[in-house]
């Protein structure tokens, strides 16, 4: 009688193991729900076979809009056309390996532990790098130049090659001139005092910015825009009290208008911890948003945080195995090596790929704007 096996050895099984888990990964992460949102953009031409076989960048073109005046009745458009505007967004995508070494599974120091080595490393390992991933999108979005060591999760990068794990692999860009906005109108995030918290006052400006662009900032679904906040700064918009427009006055308002108080209960939304909708603006919490950057310095300035507001295609993610729910292959591999006569074993979770935040040349950040505010924490 035949029987249909799957040994743990069969590549099949590896290769099923990994898109699982790049999908817990997905759900775990911003990345995964700015995905779904439509704030990431992926080069489709990353996945063709020329693009595979070589090279650690990709560069794709972005088309600016047009902007002659138009030839009316009498006149000549022969002549006086318009050339495309035509630009480049380039990155970089390259590895992040994380590597945990154990006593095999047949060995006394698994017998004195309950501990169970292999699965607890397999899960750690899937841990670090979703703490990779997103700390990338946040330092990417806003815009994080900072000099100073950065220290995320009980780790500190020190040097510009330890950062490039944290951010996507490609250095982070400053928010272009019009995609920056400051609590209280100070010039720089160094200026910011503790009046500056987060407000809904701010969303407005925010929209008033975007709309007065010259280069708007594409709506998600349902016509509307994501922005993230730091806990502090959620916190700062639950409780200011010196805003033009209140937080808890203007969700009661809507509960006394007619509409269900869901909102108020319920601090969940697309897998996401949201505090709520104003106007056309879900708000969430994302928890590396990172501190501001000093004009003079380039240090991070404590007590502040850059909040960010996206819309379509804030973000590229470039991989040569894809990475979206529909793509066949993930960007997280997994590899075991035995040492030492298979007394030892070593598991590998291999990352590779490519975060940067859409910066065409020339062009205003195309997706994102930064609200930087003061965020003190509040325990």
């Amino acid at each position: 009688m035949a029987s249909t096996s799957m040994l743990t050895s069969n590549a099949l099984r590896k290769k099923l193991w990994e898109k699982k888990t790049w999908v817990q990964m997905m759900q775990a992460t911003t990345l995964g729900h700015l995905f779904n949102r439509g704030v990431v953009y992926f080069p489709e031409k990353f996945l063709t076979k020329s693009v595979k076989e070589a090279g650690d960048h990709i560069t794709f073109g972005y088309v600016g809009k047009l902007t002659n005046v138009p030839v009316g009745e009498g006149g000549t458009l022969d002549g006086n056309e318009e050339a495309l505007d035509l630009t480049s967004h380039s990155m970089v995508f390259n590895t992040s390996r994380i590597g945990v070494l154990n006593p095999n599974s047949d060995t006394i120091e698994q017998k004195r532990t309950e501990v169970m080595f292999e699965p607890t490393s397999v899960e750690l390992v899937k841990r670090r790098a979703i703490e990779l991933l997103d700390s990338s999108v946040w330092q990417q979005l806003c815009g994080n130049t900072t000099t100073s060591d950065i220290t995320l999760n009980g780790t500190t990068y020190s040097s510009s090659a330890d950062k490039l794990h944290i951010q996507g692999h490609n250095t982070p860009v400053a928010p272009s001139t019009n995609r920056i906005i400051r609590a209280g109108g100070v010039a720089n995030d160094q200026s910011l005092g503790s009046s500056n918290i987060m407000a809904l006052d701010l969303i407005d400006y925010a929209i008033e910015k975007i709309s007065q662009s010259d280069q708007p900032i594409e709506f998600l679904d349902g016509q509307t825009f994501d922005l993230y906040c730091s806990p502090e700064q959620i916190t700062d918009l639950y409780q200011n009290s010196s805003a033009k427009i209140k937080w808890y006055d203007f969700m009661f308002n809507k509960i006394a208008g007619g509409e269900s108080n869901s909102e108020m209960v319920s601090t969940f939304k697309n897998n996401m911890i949201c505090a709520g909708r104003y106007k056309n603006v879900y708000i969430y919490q994302a928890n590396r948003i990172t501190n501001g950057v000093s004009s003079a310095d380039s240090s991070a300035v404590a007590n502040t945080k850059r909040a960010v507001l996206v819309g379509r295609d804030a973000i590229s993610f470039a991989s040569p195995f894809g990475g979206r729910p529909t793509d066949k292959d993930v960007p997280m591999k997994v590899f075991n090596e035995l040492k030492d006569y298979d007394y030892f074993k070593g598991i590998e979770g291999r990352l590779i790929y490519g975060i940067k935040k859409m910066t065409p040349s020339g062009k205003e950040d195309v997706g994102s704007l930064v609200i930087s505010t003061y965020a003190a924490s509040h325990g």
